[in-house]
């Protein structure tokens, strides 16, 4: 009897250690998980490079408009989130699903293209054509009016964000397309359809 007790304790003291073990690595990745939003929400983008591949997140900025800093600035102004659970999946990766909210860029990039392409056709037949000059520093006049109002509408998403353990023992964030579209108030989705709406036109 003495001897189960014996054994009964060690798998007791096994299981213990094991989900502490667990824990420590779930706090890890939530961790990385804050150290992130803390940093987006700063614009502090080499402290954030700590926890995700900034240009992962940045590029899909740069694919909307040239002006990423202006975008980042927009969309980052209003941006909160909530860690919602966080599972293990195994000692190198921890899924944290968060509500992510930021300024919805959709309307925002909406209004941008509505007034670019009202400068485009109000100048088509002028003469002398703007300068391409010009023409860059006008859309970024529409840019920053479009982007810079106050009180813009935000957007809230559900991801979840895969945090990996590295090979130098941090913990990492492997921001997919999901993760960056909630990032970024879904500026990915509305560039790709802005996009597609002019191959279909073409």
């Amino acid at each position: 009897m003495k001897r189960f007790k014996s054994i009964i304790a060690i798998i007791l003291t096994l299981i213990l250690i094991l989900s502490l073990t667990g824990c420590g690595e779930i706090k890890k990745a939530e961790t990385a998980v804050n150290g992130m939003f803390t940093a987006f929400k700063n614009l502090d983008f080499e402290e954030a490079q700590k926890y995700v591949n900034v240009d992962e997140i940045t590029k899909a900025g740069e694919e909307a408009n040239e002006n990423s800093m202006l975008i980042m600035e927009t969309v980052f102004d209003n941006l909160s989130y909530e860690i919602i659970s966080s599972e293990k999946v195994d000692s190198e990766t921890v899924i944290v699903k968060t509500k992510v909210t930021a300024t919805d860029m959709k309307p925002v990039l909406g209004e941008f293209l509505t007034k670019a392409l009202e400068y485009a056709f109000s100048n088509a037949f002028a003469n002398p054509q703007p300068t391409e000059e010009e023409t860059d520093k006008k859309m970024e006049e529409i840019l920053v009016e479009c982007a810079s109002k106050p009180d813009l509408a935000t957007v809230t998403n559900e991801v979840d964000i895969k945090v990996i353990k590295t090979e130098s023992k941090d913990w990492k964030i492997e921001a997919d397309d999901a993760v960056v579209n909630a990032l970024l108030g879904g500026l990915a989705d509305a560039a790709k359809e802005m996009e597609n709406a002019f191959n279909t036109e073409e």
